[in-house]
């Protein structure tokens, strides 16, 4: 259970015995005896089960971004909350008011807000695998990217720090996104940056330097395909 679902739960809580108690002391509580009394209240009560379900729901999770998306469904079980505590309130404060019309708002409640759970989590899946597709599109120029920043730390001289720098900010801002079009050429890079390392670790600055002029030749390679691919 998530920080923000147990503070949720708790206001729910507030409102739910609230509701009890102006249900039983207010003087709707002298038809409690008439099965109107005990299928508006029946209804209300399903209400509020359906509206913590909705919640639970959006709060399923503590990731921030998921958490965003889920705001919608937020909004949507506060909203639905505080109208059924109104309707059902004002049912049993006001004992002419009429119970039909308290469980008729309270069944259109739970339905309006059923289809807007469902379609908002449907929208959240759609963006949330669009994220997906896009990170994994990403992940080889991150990775890459991490690799050619730390290899900077193993260069013994200035002239091999500059070479591995040079290597490092042409990967950095090249365009990170992927293609199955792009998968022989990602791969070259590959091989050419594990040759660029392996000759930056064993301080060989000539070959550091003519293996770094072609990495960097196949990554403006690489970002000229890009372009023609979008």
């Amino acid at each position: 259970m998530t920080k923000t679902f147990k503070f949720y739960l708790g206001i729910w809580a507030i409102c739910f015995a609230m509701f009890n108690v102006i249900a039983f002391v207010t003087p709707a509580a002298n038809n409690i005896s008439m099965p109107s009394f005990w299928i508006g209240y029946l209804f209300i009560v399903l209400s509020f089960v359906g509206n913590i379900i909705v919640a639970k729901i959006a709060f399923k999770t503590e990731n921030l971004k998921k958490m965003f998306y889920n705001m919608p469904l937020i909004v949507i079980g506060y909203t639905g909350l505080l109208a059924m505590f109104i309707i059902g309130a004002l049912g049993m404060i006001i004992p002419l008011f009429p119970m039909w019309l308290i469980t008729t708002l309270c069944v259109l409640i739970a339905g309006f807000t059923a289809m807007a759970v469902i379609i908002t989590c449907f929208a959240v899946g759609v963006v949330t695998k669009i994220d997906e597709k896009v990170a994994t599109k990403t992940f080889f120029i991150k990775s890459l990217t991490a690799d050619a920043e730390h290899l900077i730390s193993y260069a013994k001289s200035d002239e091999l720090k500059a070479i591995c720098k040079k290597a490092y900010e042409a990967i950095r801002y090249s365009d990170p996104m992927s293609n199955m079009m792009l998968s022989d050429i990602d791969e070259q890079i590959k091989n050419q940056f594990s040759e660029f390392e392996t000759s930056v670790r064993e301080d060989d600055f000539e070959v550091a330097n003519k293996i770094c002029e072609e990495l960097i030749a196949l990554v403006d390679k690489r970002n000229k395909k890009c372009k023609l691919l979008k």
